[in-house]
């Protein structure tokens, strides 16, 4: 009589032989092994507690405020998961806003902090003038790419913040000065006593840059150079 080990062998060779005249081979069997988890989910949670219920001593049971204890733990650890999802999401929002918005200054004229002035299709330069303090006189000084003063405007008194300020691009004797830039500078008088000021400028943006993740879009300003977004002050038409 064969043994079944014998039979299981015979059987394997007649089937390696009908699968070799045919060309085809036997499919090798192989085992998989699952990755190590390093962390604990909600469905691993709920796994634990249930073993732990099932397991309990029913004479000593677990005591009630462990149990809500632990209910509280998984209530917690549920919400943080929602809300980090929540929160990925509106970062990846704000993001593409950001990108938007950059885009759409393109063209735009703003205010940013600087002190060469592009003159406008009417020969026009505009700004503002940033006052720490009250000051009882202001005055602005423009001047030509060669340093020439060719304008001083007396803004007089100005509280504390932002002054605007317009020239519309004639010297003295009321003539056009056609220059490509000009400078601006500014002097305050506060308690008697003068200091410089901070110039701030309209200028076209040219360019905006698409920005990485949780940085601050740059804008390209014409005259002025690379500045942030946040640098911006206002913006016109």
């Amino acid at each position: 009589m064969t043994s079944s080990s014998s039979t299981s062998s015979t059987t394997n060779q007649t089937l390696s032989t009908l699968l070799a005249k045919i060309g085809a081979t036997p499919t090798p069997t192989s085992t998989t092994t699952a990755p190590n988890k390093t962390t604990l989910g909600q469905s691993d949670f709920l796994t634990l507690m249930t073993a732990q219920l099932q397991n309990q001593d029913p004479f000593q049971p677990q005591d009630n405020n462990q149990m809500i204890a632990q209910m509280a733990q998984f209530s917690t650890v549920t919400g943080i998961t929602q809300l980090n999802t929540t929160l990925t999401g509106v970062s990846t929002q704000i993001s593409q806003n950001r990108i938007a918005t950059a885009a759409n200054f393109v063209g735009k004229t703003v205010l940013v902090p600087g002190s060469t002035a592009m003159p406008d299709s009417a020969g026009a330069i505009s700004g503002a003038i940033d006052l720490p303090s009250d000051a009882t006189d202001v005055t602005i000084q423009i001047s030509d790419p060669s340093g020439v003063l060719v304008k001083s405007i007396d803004l007089g008194a100005n509280p504390t913040g932002l002054v605007g300020f317009n020239w519309d691009g004639t010297d003295a004797a009321g003539k056009p000065v056609n220059a490509s830039t000009y400078t601006v500078t500014a002097t305050m008088v506060s308690g008697g006593t003068s200091s410089s000021a901070t110039t701030d400028v309209f200028a076209p943006v040219t360019q905006a840059t698409v920005p990485a993740a949780g940085s601050d879009p740059m804008l390209t300003v014409d005259g002025v150079g690379t500045v942030s977004m946040s640098s911006v002050l206002a913006f016109k038409y």
